[in-house]
């Protein structure tokens, strides 16, 4: 089916919606797309500041991000030690920021008291 006729039946817009709640659903990716806007880190840097103890969640969520294009990996290769990795928003993680403002906004907007 073309774009135009996946757009016009409704289905292809669902559908776009489910993919885009996917990629960000996972109990860190908020975390991390939230910690990228403050500028590029380090992946140590964004366990500590993420508050994630292990380092698995944290690769998982990085590796999804990058895939999407959400966020940019670089290697930088230090002289005999380690090479470090280095996380930064893209322009598509960025334009993703306005999103989760507006989803936090309607969820303290219609929270439910506590009984």
């Amino acid at each position: 089916m073309d774009s135009t006729k996946r757009e016009s039946s409704g289905h292809g817009h669902f559908q776009d919606a489910y993919e885009a709640a996917r990629v960000l659903s996972g109990k860190w990716v908020f975390a991390v797309l939230v910690q990228l806007a403050e500028g590029p880190r380090y992946h140590n840097d964004l366990a500590r500041s993420t508050g994630m103890a292990e380092n698995k969640p944290l690769d998982r969520t990085l590796h999804r991000l990058v895939h999407t294009r959400m966020v940019d990996r670089t290697v930088h290769n230090v002289g005999g030690s380690a090479p470090r990795v280095r996380y930064r928003l893209t322009q598509r993680g960025y334009s993703v920021l306005p999103i989760i403002d507006e989803l936090a906004g309607w969820w303290r907007a219609t929270e439910m008291p506590e009984h």
